[in-house]
């Protein structure tokens, strides 16, 4: 469903506060293509860093949803918000880069839990779980794919499997997780697909 208009967006704003799943495809589906395209110019064509703020994005949109209804134009909240995941990512390079050796200790010692990184971390836990649930040769794949960086030629190579036999245990791996993380997080599919992504970092 086109978002046709403000009222429109208003409505479906609500709704979204109100946990409505749908709500939020409809959304996702209206702004992700525009909000890939704002942010191209500020990835440098960076493919991954730009599906990162992107994943990131969206699912604090859906965390933030009870917050939302009263937002005058929601473009350009996704925007500033975008940018400001951009500008704290490009700070937390600067920093590794500069201390890569005391990085780790000063993380451990200066993050603080706010509410939202409390609810993102349940959801991170859910998809380990789930993770978990995978049977062996699939979650090992996965894992090779996700968590190692492995391409399907590197992961087939190094099981002695065909191409063909890796992507399809990739898939159906993605599938299972995309609505174990829904169901057992009470999220919409795309969100329980945004975290998938978001594993590797």
């Amino acid at each position: 469903m086109p978002i046709k208009g403000s009222y429109e967006e208003k409505e479906l704003l609500a709704r979204l506060a109100t946990g409505d799943k749908s709500a939020f495809d409809t959304l996702y589906h209206y702004y992700e293509p525009r909000l890939r395209l704002f942010l191209t110019p500020f990835t440098r064509s960076d493919a991954h860093l730009l599906n990162v703020i992107l994943q990131d994005t969206f699912v604090k949109c859906w965390i933030k949803r009870n917050d939302l209804a009263g937002i005058e134009h929601l473009e350009y909240y996704l925007q500033r918000m975008a940018k400001n995941r951009l500008l704290d990512l490009l700070k937390l390079q600067k920093i590794q880069s500069n201390h890569i050796g005391h990085y780790a200790q000063l993380q451990e010692q200066s993050v603080q839990l706010t509410g939202n990184q409390l609810q993102l971390k349940e959801y991170m836990s859910i998809a380990r779980r789930g993770i978990d649930a995978l049977p062996e040769r699939r979650r090992e794949i996965f894992s090779l794919s996700v968590f190692d960086g492995l391409s399907i030629d590197e992961i087939a190579g190094r099981m002695n499997l065909s191409r063909e036999v890796v992507k399809k245990q990739l898939q159906k791996a993605r599938t299972f997780l995309k609505t174990y993380i829904a169901e057992k997080g009470d999220l919409p599919v795309i969100v329980g697909g945004l975290i998938i992504g978001s594993l590797h970092s």
